[in-house]
């Protein structure tokens, strides 16, 4: 059985506080009530009889979920163990995250290979967007040693994401934050309180900025989330081409919530509202601005520097 308790749990039962859930956080009501019609159906066709396996029952229903949202981040999960019963809503960094957070310099917190190519075109490959309080010197360093280039490369090829803030520390570089009105990079809807938060360029960043110069981004199929948001950003205010494949469309952000003893979910209660699109890219990815496939794009973007700067 895949529940431990004197009573094992239903299909019936776990759907039911699962669709609770839903009803209560997720980003989209409307989607939560289809979610609902597709679930219990299964639920009358016998999808879910006879699972013995809590993971094998978790899975059928994260691909049932799918089928309906197109949403990736929204997953059931399963654990024998047990799940805490505690919902923890809170965005702060626990002492546990924070040194989880530290123990990542020794992949250097995601700056993965900063250069200057030849031509004078600056190269640096970003794998994961880490909190600027853990980051921001690295960062800084890296923006640093690439101020005096013509154009510059970020390979985000293989960044799965990470921290909103780093996000928007990082996309203050590449605005005149102190001759022009602050501008808006992104916003938030938060389903708990109903409200949308903006976040916009800071008004101070370490180092000297990086105006006026050609960007260039490369996506692919595993680009994801933060990395997405980062693209996405900076393609809609036309401050960066976008060159590779289209990314993995993760958008929405969200929280872990207990639905029985021994499963919980992952629900996106946020998503991401760009103020110029309206809305974002989950489920369709960011689309680049020149689509090649993944291992073209470096190339390609390579091309476009050079004959940006020999015009």
């Amino acid at each position: 059985m895949y529940e431990t308790t004197s009573q094992s749990l239903t299909p019936s039962t776990l759907i039911a506080k699962l669709l609770q859930q839903l009803d209560e956080r997720y980003v989209f009501p409307d989607v939560a009530q289809e979610i609902a019609h597709v679930l219990r159906h299964h639920l009358e066709a016998g999808s879910y009889d006879g699972i013995s396996d809590g993971k094998h029952l978790a899975a059928l229903i994260t691909e049932h979920l799918y089928t309906v949202a197109h949403d990736k981040h929204l997953r059931l999960f399963y654990n024998p163990a047990g799940v805490s019963p505690q919902v923890d809503e809170d965005d702060h960094y626990t002492e546990e995250m924070i040194e989880a957070l530290r123990r990542r310099r020794t992949s250097n917190y995601g700056l993965q290979k900063v250069e200057i190519l030849e031509g004078n075109i600056g190269y640096f490959q970003l794998n994961a967007f880490i909190h600027p309080r853990i980051a921001g010197e690295s960062m800084q360093a890296a923006m640093t040693f690439l101020t005096y280039t013509d154009a510059l490369i970020i390979d985000l090829r293989n960044n799965t994401g990470g921290e909103s803030l780093m996000v928007q520390f990082l996309c203050s570089y590449f605005f005149d934050i102190l001759h022009e009105p602050p501008t808006q990079l992104t916003g938030c809807f938060d389903r708990r309180t109903n409200q949308l938060y903006q976040a916009w360029t800071l008004p101070y960043v370490p180092g000297q900025l990086y105006l006026a110069k050609p960007v260039y981004l490369l996506t692919s199929q595993r680009t994801f989330s933060g990395g997405e948001d980062f693209a996405y950003t900076l393609q809609q205010l036309k401050r960066a081409c976008v060159i590779g494949e289209r990314t993995g469309g993760g958008a929405h952000m969200g929280h872990r919530y207990p639905i029985t003893e021994h499963f919980e979910a992952f629900i996106p209660d946020l998503r991401s509202v760009n103020p110029i699109s309206g809305t974002n890219w989950e489920g369709t990815g960011v689309q680049p601005d020149i689509p090649v496939e993944a291992e073209k794009a470096f190339d390609v973007a390579y091309q476009q520097a050079q004959a940006a700067l020999n015009r």
